[in-house]
């Protein structure tokens, strides 16, 4: 009889009423394991779900502020094995264009607080989930985990990219002089229940189900040949887990093995839904990379699972979408 890795360890979570973060809570509530969810804005209806699920413990903590999560520290550290950092400003193109700055500092104040005291405090290991935006070089093959910040970077004015690659240069620099152990995460477009479908923030996949379901039109930026990976929030929360049970690598990419256009994902929206095609190509706005195709080879070695296909993850994710749209 195996014992689950997870089963009566304690887990930090940060970000834990966030999209990510939740799943983290949920997979790892039923594992075993006491969670200790830290969150900034209450959500009252995600939290006793939540609860209801496992050993969580709720802490309101604002990441931002050093004193309030050394406060946060002092009284938690003891007993925590494993920190989860998911907490991070977020939002889909249009709104990081538009509070670039503000991400940035948002998301270098958080992981240089969370860091620090896991280096005072001694917490034995981490799980910083990063991001697959952080790779800047024109890719001519499939992107390696190598292909980041070492071998390219260039000025951006996309805060978000910035602090995703601030927080990763500083993990491998708190990695290099005090030894933490901590795993660099580099997930694709990231879709499933739980998703936000706010207009203003939204990814891609829930701001293109919530326009396809009201019947309105999509708009895509560009062309819509820019292809990207996804994949599912429950995968990507496995494939996290698994790659701190291997200890295999200190980064990692994760995506489903599927890479489509933005046109042909905006199509299969469209179709699981069972609206008529309606969808607006706008050439004259910014398309980010043209291709965004994800090495996978460490994910297939780490993984002991298959990854949901985007067609059945789409179809999950609508049906969560219209029993839950207010």
């Amino acid at each position: 009889m195996t014992t689950d890795r997870w089963a009566g360890r304690t887990v930090l979570v940060t970000g834990a009423l966030g999209f990510i973060g939740s799943h983290f809570v949920r997979q790892l509530g039923a594992r075993g394991a006491e969670v200790l969810a830290l969150y900034r804005t209450e959500r009252p209806e995600l939290q006793t779900e939540l609860a209801a699920r496992g050993r969580v413990r709720f802490v309101k903590t604002e990441l931002r502020d050093e004193l309030e999560v050394r406060g946060a520290f002092k009284f938690l550290a003891s007993s925590i094995d494993t920190i989860v950092h998911c907490a991070a400003m977020d939002g889909n193109a249009h709104f990081k264009l538009e509070h670039s700055a503000e991400i940035l500092d948002s998301n270098q104040r958080t992981i240089s607080n969370l860091l620090n005291c896991v280096r005072d405090f001694g917490v034995g290991e981490v799980i910083v989930m990063s991001s697959s935006e952080l790779y800047c070089a024109t890719p001519t093959a499939a992107i390696r985990e190598e292909d980041d910040f070492r071998r390219s970077m260039q000025y951006t004015d996309n805060g978000y990219v910035l602090s995703k690659t601030y927080g990763e240069i500083l993990a491998r620099l708190h990695r290099e002089q005090f030894g933490t152990n901590v795993f660099l995460v580099r997930p694709g477009n990231v879709y499933g229940p739980g998703d936000s479908f706010d207009p203003s923030r939204g990814r891609v996949i829930p701001s293109m189900l919530a326009k396809a379901d009201a019947g309105e039109e999509i708009e895509i930026w560009g062309d819509g040949s820019q292809t990207r990976s996804f994949v599912h929030v429950a995968d990507l929360v496995k494939a996290s887990l698994r790659l701190v049970e291997t200890g295999k690598y200190p980064e990692m990419n994760v995506a489903g093995g599927e890479q489509v256009s933005i046109l042909e994902l905006a199509r299969m929206v469209m179709t699981v839904l069972g609206r008529p095609e309606r969808i607006r190509l706008d050439p004259s706005r910014p398309i980010g990379a043209p291709s965004r195709l994800l090495d996978l080879s460490r994910m297939s070695d780490v993984i002991d699972f298959e990854p949901q296909p985007l067609q059945a993850g789409l179809v999950e994710t609508a049906r969560w979408y219209r029993l839950h749209k207010r």
